[in-house]
């Protein structure tokens, strides 16, 4: 069942998107690959599709080399196309990994937010036609057709419960920016 809900934290400026009720059925319908079966008691499958296929289980496992794993994900979408995900993580308490697909102008808005802060790291690196990570937690990425990405890990999963280094964190999501955007592009 799909219902209209405000989606905060790392989503808090991506507005008002549907919420689907299943995600593993919405990944496997909007991804080009489906979803291996499993029945409802069955333990977490490491090679499931993610995010309408935008990225896996083992793609989250191997970018934060083993530290952080899938424990649930919440698809949002705008119709077929995926709009977002809430990845619940296995480790700490509430820890989670968001992921908005948007447009140029939710990257400039971003982009613009992200300026007016003071303090924290800023870094450009390779990723579509412009990328920035800022803080080591937190990822921007805007594609050549226009459409955006912003991807976020809990901060406190690095600050607090220390499940991660900053290096260890900035290189994961760096890597989950660059896997989601040559997905995109591929599209």
């Amino acid at each position: 069942m799909m219902s209209l809900r405000k989606v905060r934290g790392g989503l808090r400026n991506s507005g008002l998107i549907f919420l689907a009720g299943s995600a593993l059925s919405l990944a496997a319908a909007c991804s080009d690959r489906s979803a291996p079966e499993t029945s409802e008691g069955s333990a977490a499958q490491p090679q499931a599709a993610e995010c309408g296929g935008l990225l896996s289980r083992s793609d989250i496992e191997e970018a934060f080399g083993g530290a952080l794993s899938v424990q649930s994900t919440t698809v949002a979408a705008m119709g077929s196309e995926v709009a977002g995900c809430l990845i619940m993580i296995e480790e700490g308490i509430n820890n989670r990994l968001n992921l908005t697909v948007g447009d140029a102008e939710d990257y400039q808005t971003r982009k613009d937010s992200q300026s007016r802060q003071t303090g924290g790291t800023r870094e450009t690196f390779d990723a579509g036609a412009e990328a920035q990570i800022y803080n080591g937690i937190y990822a921007i990425a805007l594609l050549e057709d226009g459409r955006s990405i912003t991807i976020g890990l809990s901060q406190k999963a690095v600050e607090e419960e220390i499940l991660l280094t900053p290096d260890q964190s900035g290189a994961g999501i760096k890597l989950l920016t660059e896997r989601v955007v040559s997905r995109l592009e591929a599209r």
